[in-house]
């Protein structure tokens, strides 16, 4: 759950990075170009911020998929177990002659 709120807050800053280093490629000096992307980012914020319940939507998601992400952990401790489980049990009768 932290690394996807983590993501969410670098994501802007991300953007504003790349925007930035578009338009100083384009020909703007840096400080301007800073300036205009950091205004382009928050014009994106601002538009989710008017959907209603976009933020509430985006929470839920994350929550969705950090469930999933331990539900699929815990299927995989229990195939491991399976598999460990009958690792042993055919190694040891496979082992002894008759």
């Amino acid at each position: 759950m932290f690394i996807y709120v983590g993501a969410l807050f670098l994501l802007p800053l991300a953007g504003i990075y790349h925007l930035s280093n578009a338009l100083s490629f384009l020909g703007l000096p840096t400080l301007l170009a800073a300036m205009i992307a950091i205004a382009m980012v928050a014009g994106i914020i601002y538009l989710g911020y008017k959907i209603p319940s976009f933020f509430t939507t985006i929470r839920d998601f994350g929550l969705n998929l950090v469930s999933l992400g331990f539900d699929q952990i815990k299927q995989l401790n229990q195939i491991a177990e399976e598999t460990k489980g009958s690792s042993s049990e055919g190694s040891s009768t496979s082992h002894h002659p008759t």
